[in-house]
């Protein structure tokens, strides 16, 4: 199964080697960056995709299937093109001590800003960060 017809909804993040966590400077900086830097900052601020969502299957909208499904949907696209680094499944759980641990946890080491939070029955909803139309 091709990568290709299969938008995803997820965030670029570049680690900051010299603070050791993700910084959104960097990111700026490599966004930035004229064709003769851009294989140095590369090496020195890698970038990773972290994939929370897929929108659209093989051409074939998936927006208003439940969470539940579309992530499945997911799950088997990163095992079926065996996507690794750069390319990385945010991680998921329905279970909220495990969800309240990973925030208190990842956002004071890494630089993690928060946590991606969807029901699982709940349709893609588009322009909408709060999860409400």
């Amino acid at each position: 199964m091709p990568l290709r017809g299969h938008p995803l909804d997820g965030e670029l993040l570049v680690r900051e080697p010299e603070a050791g966590r993700l910084g959104f400077e960097a990111l700026q900086r490599r966004a930035a960056a004229r064709a003769r830097n851009v294989a140095t900052l590369a090496a020195r601020t890698p970038a990773c995709f972290v994939a929370f969502d897929i929108l659209q299957a093989d051409g074939v909208e998936l927006l208003a299937l439940p969470y539940r499904e579309r992530r499945r949907r997911l799950e088997v696209l990163f095992a079926a093109c065996a996507l690794t680094a750069p390319w990385t499944l945010c991680p998921m759980t329905t279970d909220a001590v495990k969800a309240r641990e990973w925030l208190e946890t990842w956002t004071e080491l890494s630089g993690v800003e928060g946590l991606v939070i969807k029901g699982m029955s709940q349709r893609y909803l588009t322009g909408s960060r709060s999860g409400r139309p």
